[in-house]
């Protein structure tokens, strides 16, 4: 019996370790996902430098209707839509960090990922507009939503 019950500590102790290298081995590949996909945000923003005061001033971007001479109306509007597609991508990176916090799986730097998905929110107007106008998608307006969790506050009366 003495020989069974030692059996057994030791099987308990090494799936014990297992699930600790297990667990250590997933959290690294998540934040190394996470930190390819905030590479390559940074990367949107190096090469198209222009995208930047939208996303980091809270600056509004030009209205193309009021814009009369028809090759700055055409600027004015491919700027538009490499605003919202940048900004389509920043969401689903949200909404991947979210997740990914919410699975207890990317913890070591919750506090600093959380605290930089809210001021993004309070530094971008595009970015608020784009999940104010597509919430459904990334999870409605709950409390535990990107809008509710992130977004709400500072996004107010955009």
């Amino acid at each position: 019996m003495l020989l069974i019950g030692a059996g057994v500590a030791a099987t308990l102790i090494a799936a014990a370790y297992q699930y600790a290298g297990i667990r250590s081995t997933l959290e690294s590949s998540t934040a190394s996902s996470l930190y390819a996909q905030q590479q390559e945000i940074d990367r949107i923003f190096v090469d198209n430098v222009d995208l930047q005061p939208y996303f980091w001033r809270r600056q509004e971007l030009p209205d193309a209707s009021a814009v009369a001479d028809p090759a700055a109306k055409r600027e004015a509007q491919q700027l538009a839509g490499r605003a919202e597609a940048t900004a389509h991508r920043i969401l689903d990176h949200f909404a991947h960090l979210k997740y990914q916090m919410g699975t207890q799986a990317f913890t070591s730097e919750r506090a600093d990922w959380e605290a930089y998905i809210r001021r993004s929110f309070a530094d971008s107007l595009i970015l608020c507009r784009a999940l104010r106008d597509d919430r459904e998608a990334f999870g409605g307006t709950g409390a535990d939503s990107l809008w509710g969790r992130y977004a709400e506050e500072p996004c107010r009366g955009t």
